[in-house]
């Protein structure tokens, strides 16, 4: 009978020895998301107003777009989400700021400014 109770408590403290191991607290960082990060608009087209004009924009994925400009789509990358939501293809940069207010550069030259839905 004292065989069967030492070898009853080995078992015993093998497994709280095992359970002990396994809950170890999780010490990787919490990852924090930025909060001046702008987020994107759902995908779909949408037609901006702008000051110079109209500015239809499909957001074809969460990172690009298409811009139709001077009669022909830009496909444009996603380059940054802070402070504004950048999509360039080097020529042509989209901006959209956190209120939903949207910029096009052609180069350095501002076509189209405060584009809202």
């Amino acid at each position: 009978m004292r065989r069967f109770a030492a070898l009853l408590l080995s078992l015993l403290l093998s497994s709280c020895v095992y359970l002990v191991e396994d809950t170890k607290p999780d010490t990787r960082p919490i990852p924090v998301p930025n909060p001046q990060t702008v987020p994107a608009p759902s995908l779909g087209n949408y037609t901006y107003t702008c000051t110079e004009g109209r500015l239809v924009v499909s957001y074809v994925t969460n990172d690009s777009v298409r811009v139709f400009y001077n009669d022909a789509f830009q496909v444009l990358s996603l380059r940054d989400t802070s402070p504004e939501r950048v999509y360039s293809n080097g020529t042509y940069t989209w901006s959209l700021n956190r209120s939903g207010q949207g910029t096009l550069r052609v180069g350095s030259q501002l076509v189209r400014t405060g584009c809202t839905l």
